[in-house]
C-alpha cells in the first residue's frame, strides 16, 4: 500500500484512490449523542464530520477517494445497514444547505449590483448636473466625493462576485462529494 502525501497529511492509496479511514470502537459514537433519530437519520458527530470534511479538502476535489471505517466484529452487521445510507442523508442534506446559501449570497449579489449601479448612476448624473461648481475648490471636492462615493457603492457587489461566492461553492463541492464517496467496512 502506497501512502499519498497532501498538505503534509499522509493517506493510504490503494490504486490510485485515496483512502480516509476512521477507526471507531463503536458505531453510537460517530452519531450525535443528543440527537434522538434512528440512525440511518441522525447528525454525525461534530468530530467525525470535521475529520472527515477536513480530510476531503486536503485532495484535489476530481481526486478519487474512499471512506474506510474500521469497526469492532459486534458492530458491523449495523454498519453495513446504517452508514452507507446516514452518511449519504448527511453530507446531502449538508450539499443541499450549501446550495441553498451559494443561492441567497448570488440573489444578495444582484440585488446589490441593481442598488449599487442605480445609485452609481444617480452619482453621475448628480455630478454633471452640478458641473457649474467645477470652478470653485469647494466644488471640486463635492464633485470628486460623489464619483467616488458612487463607486464605492459598487463595493459588496464586486466583493460577492469575485470572492464571497467561492467558499460556500467549495464547500458544496465537498459535501456533494461526501455523499457520493465509496465506502467500505472493516473489521478490526
Amino acid at each position: 500500500m502506497k501512502t499519498a502525501k497532501s498538505n503534509g497529511l499522509n493517506f493510504p492509496m490503494e490504486r490510485g484512490v485515496g483512502i480516509i479511514e476512521i477507526r471507531i470502537d463503536s458505531l453510537g459514537r460517530f452519531f450525535n449523542t443528543l440527537d434522538p433519530s434512528p440512525f440511518h437519520s441522525r447528525d454525525i458527530d461534530d468530530d467525525a464530520e470535521r475529520y472527515i470534511v477536513d480530510s476531503v479538502r486536503m485532495f484535489q476535489l476530481s481526486e478519487k477517494l474512499k471512506l474506510r471505517f474500521v469497526l469492532p466484529q459486534n458492530e458491523h452487521r449495523e454498519a453495513v445497514n446504517v452508514l452507507p445510507q446516514a452518511l449519504d442523508h448527511f453530507f446531502g442534506f449538508r450539499a443541499a444547505m450549501a446550495g441553498r446559501e451559494l443561492r441567497a449570497i448570488l440573489l444578495e449579489g444582484r440585488m446589490a449590483m441593481l442598488l449599487g449601479l442605480v445609485f452609481l448612476g444617480s452619482c453621475i448624473s448628480l455630478r454633471f448636473v452640478l458641473g457649474f461648481l467645477s470652478g470653485s475648490p469647494g466644488g471640486n471636492v463635492l464633485l470628486e466625493g460623489l464619483s467616488i462615493t458612487g463607486w464605492v457603492a459598487m463595493w459588496k457587489p464586486v466583493q460577492i462576485f469575485l470572492y464571497d461566492w467561492w467558499p460556500v461553492f467549495r464547500k458544496k463541492k465537498i459535501y456533494e462529494k461526501i455523499s457520493g464517496l465509496t465506502l467500505e467496512i472493516v473489521i478490526e
